[in-house]
């Protein structure tokens, strides 16, 4: 089963879909800065969105909190967490294991939702890219890759992202960091 998940560049500032949003009954129910650090020891060359995600060693902070480590490949750094403070150390025993830093990211993440959605709306200003809407629904999981998109795309219409239609791609975050230029696709969690 392949979920899809579209995650579009946006043309209008927060303030504008935060207004479209709450106008079509959506409530801003969550607000989380989010800071990613990267790593990898491979070549990300020619990787899907979600090849490049599964190649890293990803670090996750919120709201500043310390660091919760995520696919953490390297079995004798047995931690989950390290704080603002371990960070260099941690960084010393990742360079000398192979890897090195491939992403720095900030993101601010909005998320919208009404009684009855089965998800939720994510608005994403995402620094060195702009605002983004996330959008996925497990509703349509079972359906072909095409239809979910098609019924996700539909959705965001319907709740006023008129800049929307069936050949709209999304954005892939990781891609676009990683060759310094704009990369579509049309699954953003493939």
């Amino acid at each position: 089963m392949v979920k899809v998940e579209v995650g579009i560049k946006l043309k209008n500032d927060l303030n504008y879909y935060d207004k479209m949003l709450k106008d079509k009954g959506l409530n801003n129910d969550f607000n989380v800065k989010t800071h990613d650090l990267y790593y990898t020891n491979k070549k990300l060359d020619g990787l899907s969105e979600r090849a490049m995600k599964e190649a890293c060693i990803r670090l996750r902070s919120c709201n500043d909190s310390s660091f919760k480590i995520q696919n953490n490949f390297l079995k004798h750094l047995n931690v989950s967490e390290v704080s603002a403070n371990e960070l260099p150390d941690f960084e010393k025993e990742l360079l000398a294991s192979g890897y090195q830093k491939i992403f720095d990211t900030i993101k601010y993440d909005h998320h919208y939702y009404r009684e009855g959605m089965n998800s939720k709306i994510q608005l994403q200003e995402i620094a060195s890219i702009g605002l983004l809407v996330y959008y996925d629904n497990a509703s349509y999981y079972e359906l072909t890759p095409e239809e979910q998109r098609r019924k996700l795309l539909d959705e965001l219409v319907s709740y006023g992202f008129e800049e929307i239609n069936a050949d709209t791609l999304g954005l892939d975050k990781l891609r676009t960091l990683y060759y310094h230029e704009e990369c579509y696709s049309i699954n953003q969690n493939g």
